[in-house]
């Protein structure tokens, strides 16, 4: 029980550091990319670990789409580090919104 709680820990770090990172950039202050990048990889990285641990054949369609979710966050990352784009927010953004739509999906599934 206190790995998953290390992994909860990691992703709310990450989850700050995304939004300290977002504040930065936002302001045009320095470090925002580099911040918000840490952040990104940080949270992706720990959900897709979870997920893989979870084991491939038990998923459902909240898990692929979770999964698509954080592969978006790691392209939107190289975007902005690696290749220096500009168009580094649309994979963040439609991230974001496939994020939404299956956290609700899963609600609704639930009930």
């Amino acid at each position: 029980m206190s790995s998953f709680s290390t992994y909860k820990l990691i992703y709310f770090i990450g989850l700050a550091l995304i939004f300290i990172g977002g504040y930065r950039l936002y302001n045009q202050l320095s470090f925002g990319n580099i911040t918000i990048s840490i952040g990104l990889l940080t949270y992706a990285i720990v959900q897709l670990y979870l997920l893989i641990q979870q084991g491939v054949g038990n998923w459902s369609l909240f898990e692929y789409t979770k999964t698509t979710v954080n592969i978006l966050f790691i392209c939107s990352v190289i975007l902005l580090m690696g290749l220096e784009s500009k168009a580094w927010f649309y994979p963040l953004v439609l991230g974001m919104v496939l994020d939404f739509f299956a956290n609700i999906l899963r609600r609704v599934n639930r009930s």
